[in-house]
């Protein structure tokens, strides 16, 4: 189990120089002297993500769209992992928004999102960011969490530590309004219901849609969106905001919120019963996770020691940066090997600096990076 900490904590990596271009990043590694990577497949490993989002139910059984921002991992060496400047939204392009729809967009500000190891071997995750998530289609602000910083830090395997801290919590109340609400306490969850605002897909014009909102810190490896890139390890830690969204979708008038009961009406095979067939009401399940970070080693990890790769190995090709990738609605289909190759950024002077070899993962993958999502797990209503 994960101990809390009272602060989120940056990667304190003097020697790690990132570079960001668009959505790209290059990664120079620590040339100081000469270090043995850890193991690729099961060594030390951070990685965090800024924002994800994923339609578990369209509200006829099946699944909706889904968009994972680009994923930063900590390098084999130490060093840090950066996210771009160019993220600033979900969705960030047209790819992205004809997966989740057009009625949601979430804002990202000052983002401070990034993945290192320390050069005693520790992994480290942590991200900072304001979100805005706003209903277009009502013109709605939902919410709003404010300096939002989430935090895992593998110091062993037998004390990893995590957080998820917040300076604001607001969310939209009953009349439309943004309302400042308390943060989550330990192991709960801020809850709220029949919210005016819709689902992040267009509904038809003779229906109408009320939203209830939980928020709540991650609590389990799964309930992370991520791509299949994304391990965990022997002992693993997590954190991240989770929202999860259920959209009440009904025929205007009709007054009833609750889905239908089992039996009564069967997933249809288009986004929208037959003509002529009665309109049934749906629920429409949304989750967002908002700075999703975790850390992992191996059961026999220590700093300074443990999960290094044999001396004698070639250096891996492993990526940094994970490129964003989205899932069309009905589709779990697993990602495809990214085929990007370590690009030199300078000349090494002697055998110290050998592994001073930058990633560069360009935005042209943008798009072969298909979504494997882990299961969503709910939580109790409060």
């Amino acid at each position: 189990m994960s101990r809390v900490v009272s602060t989120v904590r940056t990667a304190a990596v003097a020697s790690a120089v990132v570079a960001c271009a668009g959505a790209s990043m290059v990664f120079v590694p620590t040339a100081a002297a000469e270090t043995v990577p850890v193991d690729a497949e099961t060594g030390p490993v951070a990685f965090a993500n800024v924002a994800s989002l994923s339609v578990a139910d369209d509200g006829y059984g099946r699944p909706g769209g889904s968009v994972i921002s680009e994923t930063q991992r900590s390098p084999l060496t130490p060093g840090t992992s950066r996210l771009g400047e160019s993220r600033t939204a979900l969705p960030n392009s047209d790819g992205e928004r004809a997966a989740m729809g057009p009625n949601y967009r979430l804002d990202i500000e000052h983002h401070d999102v990034s993945a290192g190891l320390a050069p005693s071997g520790v992994p480290e995750a942590t991200a900072l960011a304001d979100f805005s998530l706003t209903d277009l289609a009502n013109d709605v602000t939902v919410l709003r969490l404010h300096r939002a910083g989430t935090a895992a830090v593998c110091t062993s395997a037998a004390s990893p530590e995590t957080d998820a801290s917040a300076v604001r919590l607001s969310l939209v109340d009953d009349h439309g309004e943004l309302q400042p609400v308390p943060l989550p306490k330990d192991g709960g969850e801020v809850t709220r219901e029949g919210l005016p605002f819709g689902p992040p897909a267009e509904i038809g014009e003779d229906e109408e849609a009320t939203s209830d909102v939980r928020v709540r810190p991650v609590r389990d490896f799964d309930e992370l969106l991520r791509q299949d890139q994304w391990r965990d390890g022997d002992v693993t830690a997590v954190s991240g905001w989770l929202v999860e969204i259920d959209t009440h979708v009904r025929p205007v008038g009709q007054e009833r919120l609750a889905p239908p009961l089992p039996g009564e009406a069967e997933p249809q095979e288009s986004t929208s019963p037959p003509g002529g067939q009665r309109q049934l009401p749906r629920t429409v399940r949304t989750t967002f996770v908002l700075g999703g970070v975790s850390c992992s080693v191996p059961r026999d990890f220590a700093p300074g020691g443990g999960g290094r790769a044999e001396p004698a190995a070639p250096p891996p090709s492993v990526p940094v940066t994970i490129p964003a990738g989205v899932g069309a609605p009905g589709d779990v289909v697993d990602s495809a090997p990214l085929d990007v190759e370590p690009v030199p950024l300078a000349e090494p002077t002697d055998s110290a600096t050998a592994w001073g070899l930058g990633l560069l993962a360009g935005g042209a993958v943008l798009g072969a990076a298909a979504v494997v999502l882990a299961r969503q797990s709910r939580s109790s209503r409060s």
